[in-house]
């Protein structure tokens, strides 16, 4: 077989970029402050910009000559570029090295030019913390021998492992919560649909499984006790919860922990196999916090204390010596990592400052690192955090949720697949069939008709990251948003059509600044309103475009400020308590509370307000929207939702439907006549499991 190609834009001579010495051979950048290994494929995208050195080069060009005869997306270039960036040390708001044009490419804007001879050197090293190769055997770290910040597995290769991991089980059915045995020999997990779960016990390199508990009831969150011999795990029948272990060898049973704290079902079992930690609620109306259980005496005790309309806590994971526990704070898309001691509750602190959604972490020794699933950086996938830098990394798994490592180094995960797609309802005929919007293998929420009720506005990830897309009812879907490291949530409408107003988010390990943006549709603008703040979490223009209305977030709940759209500086505070949501139409604002039922409908002419007896809360604080009659929420309902429209005129319910949205969030829209609706809807996920082996 002939050799390839070497494509004529890649030298082999070294050559100088900015302040860097480019040696393609070794993939190496050698700068001020020390020696980069690039990995081969990011040494390929700079000489590809170095080939053409202040030229923009199309996105579309860069993946064909980088990832020749590979189908990749806009998002794999984006991931590139950014950890590139990275090792330059550039900015991309400031760039020295690679800027983004918006909709065109990128362009070097570094001087390039050939490099002289280098003298001997050293063995190169690595410019910052996060990019040392650290060759040791992840085995090394499972025993506890070192830490990440000190010598540990490396990040490329657990990447490595990871990319190469492979299915543990593929059922049609769902699989969930994987964990390994203390020897790491076997996987225990729930298997099922709908809400009949059983716990399955197969060896971890394949093979028969063995199906625990009874048919029809839930089965949840299986752990391994350290005799191997028996499991913990959260089981649900007619309408009883408890968390009970079972003896693998006799198939008894008994209680561990009833439903009294109203405990959830992702739990955490001590190393030594005599406490439990579980979220449970302390008292009513305060989001539950991490209990320490003990397992002998039933004793409960508060790890982690919150207050009314504040965050909860969730995903408990005993480190391997059993001395912390992490744990997310937050509600919804604003969760962040935190830290406790076991033996002291006032200990709790955030480990790192960033947020976004979280699925559960795994500990990989007892000072750390950890692996986390979260969309932290753009989108949810395997993170590598490092407790001492405080520096997380992303090491891949799109999917991912839940990992778990075994003491040998081996990981185990959730591969999830969601999808939900937009359709179209007629409220006056349930029976119609709804007419399928614009569809994609992946996820698409957050719908807002226009003012005309011509077209809809909303978010995907089709192509990469969240993305603003706008469409005509009967024509296609094209992205408005410009491409980049950025997310964008939370479309609304300029009251002329003309553009949109929404929340843009760097994709990013630091913390993400959220600031409002406006959109031109006509050409692609944007202009970023940053004197509205950099915490903003919603915004809305009034109907008649002389006002912008800010969400700007505090804590877990948002404070409503108002600024003039032409000029939107020096906001100012409305005399509102703080809202958990709100939602504008042409006369009135309506809110909910975080830790309240119920919302308050406010004139926007004076602000003046009153309470709606509507059943909104936490649970679905943001599941509703304001529209100029009515307000639209989803209620609980057998198998699933309905949608229900309460009238403001009239001050009462007026109907409920099973037209509801499926998805999670902003999933309704309302045209502006009110005469049709369109629905986020979420198909069925496939949830299988993955495993990557530890390199023995």
């Amino acid at each position: 077989m002939p050799a390839p190609t070497r494509p004529p834009w890649r030298p082999t001579a070294p050559l100088r970029i900015g302040e860097f010495r480019a040696l393609p051979a070794s993939n190496e950048l050698e700068g001020p402050g020390g020696t980069v290994r690039l990995r081969p494929l990011l040494m390929d995208v700079l000489l590809r910009l170095a080939a053409q050195p202040g030229e923009v080069v199309p996105r579309e060009r860069l993946i064909e000559d980088v990832w020749p005869r590979r189908m990749v997306n806009d998002e794999v270039l984006s991931r590139a570029i950014a950890e590139l960036r990275t090792a330059l040390g550039d900015d991309p708001r400031q760039p020295r090295y690679v800027e983004t044009i918006p909709k065109a490419g990128y362009r070097l804007v570094a001087a390039v030019g050939e490099a002289a001879p280098a003298p001997p050197r050293p063995e190169a090293r690595p410019v910052r913390a996060r990019l040392v190769v650290l060759a040791v055997a992840v085995a090394l770290v499972a025993a506890g021998a070192l830490t990440l910040h000190k010598t540990a597995a490396p990040a490329p290769a657990l990447a490595e492992r990871i990319a190469a991991a492979k299915p543990l089980t593929a059922d049609l059915a769902l699989e969930l919560g994987p964990r390994f045995s203390p020897d790491g020999q076997r996987v225990a997990f729930a298997v099922g649909e709908g809400l009949a779960f059983r716990i399955a016990v197969q060896p971890a390199a394949g093979g028969a499984r063995r199906l625990i508990g009874e048919e029809g009831a839930t089965h949840l969150s299986p752990v391994f006790f350290p005799d191997g011999r028996r499991l913990a795990y959260w089981r649900q029948r007619e309408g009883d919860c408890a968390i009970v272990e079972h003896d693998l060898d006799s198939g008894r049973e008994r209680p561990l922990l009833g439903c009294a704290m109203r405990p959830r079902s992702r739990f955490d079992l001590s190393p030594d196999g005599t406490r439990l930690a579980v979220t449970a609620t302390a008292a009513t109306a305060v989001p539950p916090g991490i209990v320490l259980v003990d397992i002998a005496s039933g004793a409960a005790t508060s790890l982690t204390v919150t207050a009314p309309g504040g965050q909860d806590d969730l995903y408990p994971r005993f480190s391997p010596d059993g001395r912390r526990i992490a744990f997310f704070r937050g509600t919804e898309s604003h969760r962040r990592l935190w830290i406790a001691e076991t033996a002291d509750p006032a200990s709790a602190r955030e480990a790192l400052p960033i947020e976004g959604l979280a699925y559960g972490a795994a500990w990989l020794a007892p000072e750390g690192p950890l692996i986390v699933a979260a969309d932290w950086l753009g989108f949810r996938a395997l993170t590598l955090v490092d407790l001492a830098t405080h520096e997380a990394r992303l090491l891949g798994a799109r999917g991912a949720r839940f990992p778990d490592a075994s003491p040998a180094g081996d990981l185990a995960w959730e591969n999830a697949v969601f999808r939900a797609n937009l359709r179209l309802v007629d409220p006056a005929r349930e029976d119609a069939p709804a007419q399928p919007l614009w569809p994609s293998t992946r996820y698409t929420n957050m719908p807002v008709f226009s003012p005309d009720g011509g077209r809809v506005a909303f978010v995907s990830n089709r192509d990469g990251p969240e993305a603003l897309y706008v469409a005509a009812l009967d024509g296609e879907a094209a992205r408005v948003s410009p491409p980049g490291e950025h997310r964008y949530i939370r479309p609304r409408w300029a009251p002329d059509g003309r553009a949109l107003y929404a929340v843009r988010i760097p994709v990013g390990a630091k913390p993400a600044p959220q600031v409002a943006v406006r959109v031109t549709l006509a050409d692609g603008r944007e202009e970023a309103l940053e004197a509205l703040g950099t915490a903003i979490n919603a915004v809305s223009p009034s109907a008649d475009g002389q006002w912008l209305y800010a969400g700007i977030l505090e804590g877990e709940s948002m404070r409503v400020v108002r600024a003039p759209a032409a000029a939107p500086a020096a906001p100012e505070r409305l005399p509102l308590p703080p809202v958990a949501e709100f939602h504008l139409n042409a006369t009135h604002l309506a809110y909910t509370r975080p830790g309240r039922t119920g919302a308050s409908l406010c004139r926007l002419a004076d602000l003046a307000c009153e309470a709606l007896d509507v059943p909104l809360d936490d649970a679905n604080r943001f599941d509703w929207v304001l529209a100029a009659q009515a307000l639209y929420y989803p209620v609980p309902a057998p198998g699933g939702r309905r949608l229900a429209r309460y009238d403001l005129g009239a001050r009462k319910l007026a109907w409920v439907k099973d037209i509801a949205p499926t998805a999670s969030g902003l999933a309704l829209a309302v045209s502006p006549d009110e005469a049709r609706l369109v629905v986020s809807r979420q198909d069925p996920p496939a949830i299988d499991l993955m495993i990557a082996p530890a390199r023995r």
